[in-house]
């Protein structure tokens, strides 16, 4: 029997996936020179935490929660891995290859970005993971499709923890990600670290097996913590403002989830809860290409309103086609190969 659909997932899923969209088009105006971050749209900021940061978080969050309501009673490690395989991979690829065949035809000088052999971290999802520590291939996916594949690989070990000793458990995920953040032992970006970012995602696992609901209390603590936030701008290292700020507003979204369950946002929530995925794959690319016609230092606000909502058009009609095609391609596989067998 599948679980009951959570409306609060696909509700904050939605609200990380407009957000990512918004940092990646305000981030035009962030570094073009001069600057101009008055003409964002709506925000660059969240709670004192750049608004990436905070999409970036509540991801963790609810993967986290998401894989915990599906496999916390029996997860089958072989149909586990099958199906994190299926959901990342084939679409990955798929879009890589587009986007790949579209820069080469525009004369982008993709092979001369790294050596050959470098490919293998594009074949398993992990050049955006790793470019800023090495050369690859990426043009696609993002640093956060190679960490959340990570934690997709430790999670049947992960609940365990979660399940049996649940207290040691949090205390060492606790322990290792503030060593990770303040006494990073490694080269690579502490803000991308996988034990800087485990508590978030682990937050979202211990939610669903053991909070469960927000009630009042929560919702009003959370919210002091946001507005104390935005309004002190305190010195605290980012990785941590980062964390507290993103679980802070999981708990306000899951408890405000419940006064929004009207057919028209839980249409819209589960539309772009749907297409999540696409949506991130091919986001940046067509942002970067569309904006690239545009003279950003003389639009006017009105007019980059106007600009990101043509961009989310495109980006939903290519996420829509990327899906579609996907879909259509993996039932005809499974159906050759049902023949075949």
């Amino acid at each position: 029997m599948e679980n009951e659909r959570l409306f609060y997932l696909d509700f904050i899923r939605a609200f990380a996936t407009v957000s990512i969209l918004l940092t990646h088009f305000n981030a035009i105006y962030l570094y073009i020179n001069p600057p101009m971050p008055e003409k964002a749209v709506i925000t660059t900021t969240v709670a004192n935490i750049y608004i990436g940061n905070f999409g970036v978080s509540l991801f963790f969050i609810i993967s986290g929660a998401a894989l915990m309501y599906v496999y916390q009673e029996k997860c089958n490690l072989k149909d586990y891995f099958k199906k994190r395989f299926l959901s990342i991979y084939p679409m990955f690829w798929m879009a890589y290859i587009i986007v790949f065949i579209f820069y080469v035809v525009m004369g982008v000088p993709i092979l001369n970005q790294a050596p050959l052999w470098k490919v293998i971290f594009t074949i398993i999802g992990f050049d955006g993971y790793l470019m800023e520590n090495t050369a690859t291939f990426y043009i696609l996916g993002e640093w956060f499709l190679g960490c959340i594949i990570l934690m997709y690989l430790i999670f049947p070990v992960l609940k365990k923890g979660v399940i049996t000793f649940p207290k040691v458990t949090a205390g060492l995920l606790l322990i290792l990600g503030l060593i990770s953040v303040y006494f990073n032992p490694t080269a690579f970006p502490t803000a991308k670290f996988l034990f800087t970012r485990l508590p978030e995602f682990a937050l979202g696992m211990y939610f669903i097996r053991y909070i469960k609901k927000v009630n009042i209390f929560m919702f009003l603590l959370s919210s002091i913590v946001l507005i104390l936030n935005t309004v002190i701008h305190p010195k605290i290292n980012d990785n941590i403002q980062t964390a507290y700020v993103g679980i802070c507003a999981f708990f306000v979204l899951v408890f405000v989830s419940k006064y929004l369950k009207s057919p028209g946002i839980k249409k819209i929530s589960l539309v772009i809860s749907k297409y999540s995925y696409p949506i991130f794959l091919v986001h940046h690319v067509i942002i970067a290409k569309i904006t690239s016609y545009f003279n950003l230092t003389t639009i006017t606000v009105k007019e980059s309103y106007m600009l990101f909502f043509i961009c989310c058009c495109v980006i939903i009609v290519c996420a829509w086609l990327l899906y579609t095609t996907n879909k259509i391609l993996m039932k005809n596989i499974l159906l050759i190969k049902n023949t075949k067998g």
